[in-house]
Parts: C-alpha cells; structure tokens; sequence
C-alpha cells in the first residue's frame, strides 16, 4: 500500500498538479462569467444560452477521437503547451466580443484549440505517476477540479457582478499563459528509440485508422468501459437537458441576484470536494455501479428540487439542493478518471478517452436543444421537475442493476495484461 506522502515527492505530478489548478480556476472563472454575459448584460433568450454547451460539444465530437489517437503518437507536454496559448490568445478575443453571435464563433474555435488536452492529460498522468498511485493522483486531482470549482464561480460570478464578466473572462487569459509557463517545466524520462521510431510511423494516415479502431475494440471488448459508455449516455442527455439552463431558472426566482448563479455552483464544487477527498482515502475502485447510479440520483434530486423553487424562494434551499448534487457530480467525476487511468492498456489510454469524450459530446448537442424546447413548451419549472425525475430513477437503475451492468469479462483483465506487454516489449 502506497503513502499519500509519496506523491507529493514526485515533482513532475506536482508541476502537472500546478499546471491543471491554473488552467481550471481560470476556467470557472469563465464559465460563470460567460453565462451572466449572455444573459444579464446582453438579455440572451434561453435558446440562445442553450447553444454555448454546443460550442463545447461540437469540437470534441468532431475531433474527440482523432484528438485521442492524436495524443498517443505525439508528445503529450507540447500538445498541452501550445494548447494552453491558443486558448489564452482566443480568451482574449472573447473579452472584446460585442455581442453573442460573435462570442460563440469564439467559443467554438478556443474549445477546438482545446479538445485534444483531455486525452493527452490522461495519457500523461500515467508517465509521470507510479501505478500505485494511480488512485492517489486521480483523486487529489479530482479535489483539486472540485477546489477550483468552489472558489472559481464563487469569486468569479462576485467579481462579475461587482466589475464586469469581461474582466472575469481574463482572469482565464493569464491562467491559461500561466499553466503552459509551469508545463514546460515538466521533465520526462526520455523514451528509447523504438519507441521514437513508432512515434516517426504513427503519422500515416493508416496508421491512425488502425489505432482508431484498437481503440474502438478495447471499449467494445470490455465490458466495464461499455456499460459506462452506455450508463453515461443516459445520464449525460438529462443532465445537459437543463445545465446550461440553470442561469436561466435563477433569473427567474432571483432576478435581482445574479452573482447566486456562482453561489450554486460552487456549492456544487464543495459537495464534489468533499466526497472526492473521501474517496481519497481509497486504494482502488471496483463496484462502478455505486458510483455512477449514486451521483446520477443524487444529481437528480439537485434537478427535481430546483423544479420547486418557484413555491420556495429560498436562496439557502438553492445551496443545499447544490451541496446534494455536488456530491452526486464528485462520485461520477472520480469514478469516469480512475476508469480511463485502470480500465484500459496504458498504451490506449489516449485514445479511450478520445472516445469516452466524444461518445458522450454528442449529447452537449441533442440535450441542450431539446432542454430548450421543453423549456418553451412546458415552462423552466416543469421542465427541471420532470428532468430530475428521471434522473433520479436511472439512477436507481444504475445501483439495482450494477451487477448485470458492470460484470467484468472473464478475459478482460489478461487482455489488458497482453496488451499492455505488447506495448512496452
């Protein structure tokens, strides 16, 4: 059994560590920041705000799993790197946006700059992390997604409201120029030459499509990647029916509050903080079930009880139905990380979570859009009622059923072995 101390002695991690708290505080200084932009300043229709989660989406379903392949074959520290300056560049091009219709062409070309990060941050972690720690480092980075998820909107949505959202929105600039700054400090052992010469024959295009389609089998064949990829898709159309549309029920119930918005969601942040640093305390992770049918129900009750605030105009209700849904968010993020770090060969780690990402992308699309039609057909309230609602009870489905869902293949784990001898033989 691994110290937590030792860790903290590995100076990669922590620059790594450093790195992602950077780059993700300025980013929820952002996403708050954004949301109160199109909607308070510039009176966006909720139509309009359901198209800034599409923004997010549309790169990672484009690019998701070229960008998985992608991160692989190349050098994942220069794909973070000059990922972290196109973005600060495009972040500055989004404080002087004059309007929506501007701002979300902006939107959809930084995230674009930005798909490819995910699966080389994952495929990363595993050269610069010892497989003990595995556990160690997914949930102390988890708590520091949840931290920064905490202070960032709580800050942010503050300094939007007392300043302007703009001014917010460069708080991601200099995070972003920060974060490539503390990346390039990062020093990986150098790889051997074959290694370098597999790299060298990656850049065919055929080589990419076989890669692309080992990357396809391994979640196909595995019957714990599967279910989560299927569970996943159910959860992630109801919750991103109404995500985006948060802003919008506040305004409601809160017209003259607008910085709630960044209470609500940092609260969310403290509940995901508190049940990621518990599960800290864990060395691995089996019964996904738990995980994913918890915090989908969880969530849904957030969901349904956000449905109610129009009889109950309680700004601490809202905080605590965010605390609840926090938890729930906490339990699905740590168990989605440690799946892609443990689940499949460290040599496809890239491109599963190419896949992962942009399987569930798909639904940043679909959800949004059809949250926006219930929203005008049936009314904010009705819609997060019925929404949380069936959250919930897939939720319930996910724990009832875990054991059908997420049984383990009898040849699962001796695949993974193979493949991942193959990958270093």
């Amino acid at each position: 059994m691994s110290s937590p101390e030792l860790i903290w002695k590995n100076r990669n991690f922590i620059k790594f560590f450093a790195a992602n708290a950077l780059s993700n505080l300025g980013n929820w200084f952002d996403f708050v920041s954004v949301l109160i932009l199109f909607r308070y300043t510039w009176k966006a229709d909720p139509m309009l705000i359901a198209l800034i989660p599409v923004m997010y989406a549309v790169p990672s379903i484009l690019f998701g799993q070229f960008a998985g392949v992608f991160a692989d074959q190349k050098d994942q520290l220069k794909i973070l790197v000059y990922s972290d300056w196109i973005r600060a560049g495009l972040t500055v091009l989004l404080i002087v946006s004059p309007a929506p219709l501007f701002a979300l062409p902006v939107l959809l070309l930084r995230n674009t700059a930005g798909v490819v990060s995910l699966p080389a941050q994952q495929a990363l972690m595993r050269k610069i992390v010892e497989e003990e720690d595995i556990m160690k480092a997914v949930t102390l980075n988890g708590s520091l997604f949840q931290l920064v998820k905490v202070i960032g909107p709580l800050i942010g949505g503050s300094v939007a409201s007392l300043l302007s959202p703009r001014f917010s929105i460069g708080v991601n600039a200099v995070s972003f120029m920060l974060s490539a700054i503390v990346l390039l400090r990062i020093r990986i052992r150098q790889q051997n030459d074959r290694t370098q010469a597999e790299r060298s024959s990656s850049a065919k295009p055929s080589h990419f499509l076989s890669s692309w389609k080992e990357g396809w089998m391994i979640v196909l064949r595995n019957r714990i990647l599967l279910a989560s990829v299927l569970f996943g898709i159910g959860s992630t159309l109801t919750i991103q029916m109404i995500d985006a549309q948060i802003v919008t029920l506040f305004s409601e119930v809160f017209p003259n509050t607008s910085e709630i918005t960044g209470w609500a969601i940092s609260s969310i942040g403290i509940g995901s903080l508190l049940i990621v640093l518990l599960l800290n305390r864990m060395n691995s992770m089996s019964k996904y079930g738990w995980f994913f049918g918890g915090g989908s129900l969880l969530i849904g009750v957030m969901v349904w009880g956000f449905g109610f605030l129009a009889n109950y105009n309680y700004s601490l209700l809202a905080i605590c139905l965010s605390l609840i849904g926090g938890v729930g968010n906490g339990m699905v993020y740590a168990a989605v990380n440690y799946l892609i770090q443990k689940e499949p060969p460290q040599h496809a780690i890239g491109r599963v979570s190419g896949i992962l990402d942009s399987t569930l992308s798909v639904l940043f699309i679909a959800g949004p859009l059809l949250g926006g039609v219930m929203i005008s057909q049936f009314g904010i309230f009705a819609a997060f009622k019925g929404i949380g609602m069936s959250l919930t009870f897939l939720g319930f489905s996910g724990i009832l059923l875990q054991k059908l869902l997420w049984k383990r293949n009898k040849n699962t784990d001796n695949n993974k072995i193979k493949s991942d001898g193959e990958a270093v033989s």
